[in-house]
C-alpha cells in the first residue's frame, strides 16, 4: 500500500502488486510469452461507495511499466 485518500463517497489506493510471468499475458501489441520473470505493478484503485458499499470501481494500472519489467520495447 503506498497511499489511500477518501472523502465522502469516494476511496482511492494507490499500491504495488508483485508477482512472477508464468502464464501468457496479452497486450495491445501481441502476447508476451511467460518468461518467469518478478514484476511490480503500480496501479491506483478509486472506489465509489454508496450506501456504505462499493457501487463503482475505476483501475489504472501501469501497463507501461509492466510491459518494460517484461522485455517489451516499441
Amino acid at each position: 500500500m503506498l497511499q489511500v485518500v477518501e472523502d465522502a463517497n469516494n476511496l482511492a489506493v494507490a499500491f504495488i502488486m508483485r508477482g512472477r510471468h508464468t502464464g501468457p499475458y496479452e497486450t495491445p501489441f501481441g502476447t508476451i510469452q511467460p518468461n518467469g520473470s518478478e514484476v511490480q505493478i503500480r496501479t491506483i484503485d478509486v472506489l465509489r461507495i454508496t450506501d456504505g458499499k462499493i457501487s463503482s470501481i475505476w483501475v489504472n494500472a501501469d501497463d507501461l511499466g509492466t510491459l518494460r519489467q517484461l522485455g517489451w520495447r516499441p
